[in-house]
């Protein structure tokens, strides 16, 4: 019997792929209003929502969480994701009541947008946010004037899309490697009764979280949350990818900047903070990480033994970008090769001097290179960056 032998014919073809800012820009997207109460009023107000709750017809949307803490949710469809109500204690010990506020500002405004989206940089976005909060809460138990409210959290952000699946899961992989920046702790999802051993590291493999005692830094794939939370609105086409860059900046973050200007009030606050978001955005992560790109191994090996260093210092060099092929962060990396006494002190120092990232791209990636974190936000904003790479046929 005959055997007929097919051999396929390999076709390369040149391509370009697009990183690009999303239209809103640079701004905010959630924020924690918080306002302190009288004993008086903390359980005035949580035992009237209680007993609306226990009208016929109503669902269970006001719970006790623990002890000192009552969650409600009836708003959230409304972009108030949650109310709470808390009862705790001071440092001399005496009782404090607070409510506070978790606000998506896009939804509050615009019920059923989508959850891509952040508020709009512009000033009609703060009237807009002032009347929509009014409305919401007039005939409640709560005060309906923001502005009596102070910003006990706000989260800067931006999303930059990518219109290539394949460069996009690659550039998640390998930011999800960064090196913690000095004063700063990595924070990962832990395991609790909602999700399992197995979700819980799937999430973390798309979230970058770093701890400073006023902020956090935090990068993730935002299309992967939505999908993941049930969050995609009706009739909505989510691109292949979205980054978004984050800084949840804590109520102390915002009071040295309110001390600056104590005549701010919360919605001024709120303007001058989205107007600065993008400054902020790419000045923090421009001064926590290395403007560098990511290449693949060969031409990493390339530039280090090109390079003026010493001996000793491109074989170091050599060996992280190594294990970087298997191990899952730099910080794991340089603890393997501290353990065996190899000197690391200056060796990341090495790599940003050549602009290049120790973290090597995967084996026989269709592109040469990625863009780093901060060459993305350092010049979105200028345009599109864009990336080649080669797209394989077989006929």
């Amino acid at each position: 019997m005959n055997e007929v032998l097919c051999m396929s014919k390999r076709i390369e073809s040149k391509k370009t792929a697009i990183f690009k800012l999303e239209p809103d820009g640079f701004s905010i997207h959630t924020f924690e209003l918080s306002q302190k109460l009288t004993k008086k009023q903390y359980h005035q107000m949580k035992d009237n929502l209680y007993h609306l709750q226990e009208q016929p017809g109503e669902e269970q949307w006001i719970y006790q969480e623990r002890k000192g803490l009552h969650n409600c949710i009836r708003f959230r469809k409304y972009g108030i994701r949650t109310i709470t109500f808390e009862h705790t204690k001071g440092e001399d010990q005496f009782d404090l009541y607070y409510l506070r506020m978790i606000v998506n500002p896009r939804v509050l405004i615009e019920p059923g947008c989508s959850y891509l989206g952040i508020l709009p940089p512009e000033e009609s976005s703060v009237k807009k946010l002032q009347k929509a909060f009014k409305k919401r809460f007039e005939g409640t138990v709560f005060d309906n004037d923001i502005n009596h409210y102070y910003l006990s959290r706000l989260d800067l952000c931006t999303n930059i899309r990518c219109d290539n699946k394949s460069l996009f899961r690659e550039l998640v992989r390998v930011l999800r490697k960064l090196p913690t920046p000095p004063k700063y702790e990595r924070r990962f999802f832990s395991y609790c009764k909602k999700k399992s051993k197995k979700e819980v590291n799937k999430d973390n493999k798309h979230y970058l979280r770093f701890c400073c005692g006023t902020h956090e830094l935090v990068i993730y794939d935002k299309t992967y949350q939505i999908r993941e939370e049930g969050l995609v609105v009706d009739h909505e086409n989510l691109p292949n990818g979205v980054l978004r860059f984050e800084i949840h900046c804590e109520r102390e973050y915002m009071r040295k900047i309110q001390k600056k200007d104590d005549e701010l009030d919360t919605l001024g606050l709120l303007w001058k903070m989205i107007r600065e978001s993008e400054d902020r955005l790419v000045g923090h992560f421009t001064r926590c990480f290395s403007d560098t790109q990511f290449m693949q191994m060969g031409e990493l090996e390339n530039r280090i033994k090109q390079s003026r260093f010493e001996r000793k210092n491109k074989e170091i060099m050599l060996d992280l970008a190594s294990r970087l092929q298997r191990t899952q962060s730099v910080d794991k990396a340089l603890e393997k090769m501290e353990r065996k006494d190899i000197d690391t002190s200056s060796v990341l120092d090495r790599f940003a001097k050549l602009e290049i990232s120790p973290i090597p791209l995967r084996k026989k990636f269709c592109a040469e290179s990625l863009p780093g974190p901060v060459e993305l936000l350092k010049y979105i904003s200028d345009g599109e960056i864009s990336v080649d790479y080669m797209k394989v046929k077989y006929k």
